[in-house]
């Protein structure tokens, strides 16, 4: 006979998900070629923001809702470097403070709108959040790779109508590789074989090394490795909350680096809404010199079939998440990187609360 447990009357079922937003934190906000001198809007955790860029280059980031009647400023027209509301006239300039009010000589005190943070390294803008008093430039992830030439590099960003935490889970534990990945980079070697997890401050590492794994479909693909079995090393490291990087190594089974594949994929996590979340990804990879642009090309289409499938399933949970967010959860040995994930995520908000109510 089967026993089904069920919670006990009057229980209430953790919600394990965090909901929150950590907003002291830096978050890749745009690719730096998409802030040009045209206004563009986007949404970063629940708060609509205009970015542009001033005469001399320098990336601006202000609240897109004028503090006049509420009208997107990303809709309006620069003058210089001012935005120019498109309802009625009002201009702010480049530190959110408005300069002119059209019909009066004078500019009620109060009119201004939020100016954010931003800094620019690479292909990356990272956009601060929380309090601009706490906005540390020297804590942005460091990623020396992505200005190394002798790395290639692949673009691409998505948003996917999932939250935030369903796809930290997702990438955290990569066993569902082997199910959901089966026809593109999948094998039994990734859920047979145990991960390391070590967290130090606010990084997370997990580690998978399989030895002796099968070759995946992608992978036959763009190394041209066909015959026989791989080492394949999968090591992540998450900058929680908003950098995680995917450290891949693929040899012939035994061979030395010399005969390595190195790939390095960042996923930038912004939260759009509580439900939504952009994904902005660089792929790099350490090989292919002599014919660049078929591996870029092939890889590219490669991991857009695998983020494709992940978009999939992702909002497919997302849909069979109950309203209240509660329901009853299972956790095994592969989720133990998850469940640290969660741990150092709460400390962070405790601390954001802590920081908030000093300042209070």
């Amino acid at each position: 006979m089967t026993t089904i447990s069920r919670p006990r009357a009057g229980a209430v079922p953790r919600a394990n998900l965090p909901e929150a937003f950590i907003y002291d934190e830096w978050y890749v906000a745009a690719w730096a070629e998409e802030i040009t001198r045209a206004p563009m809007r986007r949404i970063i955790l629940d708060e609509p923001i205009v970015f542009y860029r001033k005469v001399d280059g320098t990336a601006t980031a202000l609240i897109d809702r004028c503090v006049h009647r509420a009208y997107p400023l990303s809709v309006g027209a620069l003058d210089g470097d001012k935005i120019v509301c498109g309802y009625h006239g009002f201009v702010y300039d480049a530190g959110g403070a408005c300069v002119l009010v059209p019909g009066q000589s004078t500019v009620p005190r109060s009119a201004a709108v939020r100016a954010f943070p931003l800094v620019e390294r690479g292909p990356f803008v990272w956009i601060w959040m929380g309090d601009p008093e706490r906005a540390d430039a020297s804590t942005v992830p460091e990623l020396p790779w992505i200005h190394d030439g002798a790395w290639h590099h692949i673009k691409d960003l998505a948003t996917i109508k999932a939250r935030y935490a369903l796809l930290v889970d997702n990438l955290m534990d990569l066993s569902h590789e082997t199910f959901i990945h089966g026809a593109t980079i999948g094998s039994m070697d990734i859920v047979e074989t145990p991960t390391t997890t070590e967290t130090d401050g606010n990084i997370v590492r997990v580690g998978r090394h399989m030895e002796g794994a099968e070759i995946p479909a992608n992978f036959k693909r763009y190394t041209g490795l066909t015959d026989g079995t791989i080492d394949r090393w999968q090591d992540i490291e998450y900058h929680v909350p908003a950098c995680y990087t995917l450290h891949i190594r693929v040899a012939p089974r035994g061979a030395g680096d010399d005969q390595a594949f190195f790939t390095k994929i960042v996923y930038a996590l912004t939260p759009e809404t509580k439900h939504s979340t952009h994904l902005i990804r660089l792929i790099s990879k350490s090989f292919g010199h002599n014919q660049p642009e078929w591996v870029a090309s092939t890889i590219s289409r490669a991991h857009t079939q695998v983020l494709e499938e992940d978009r999939v399933a992702l909002e497919l949970l997302e849909e069979n998440l109950p309203a209240d967010g509660h329901w009853q959860e299972l956790s095994v040995n592969f989720d133990r990187g998850g469940l640290q994930w969660r741990r150092v995520f709460r400390q962070r908000l405790g601390q954001q609360s802590e920081a908030n109510e000093t300042i209070e």
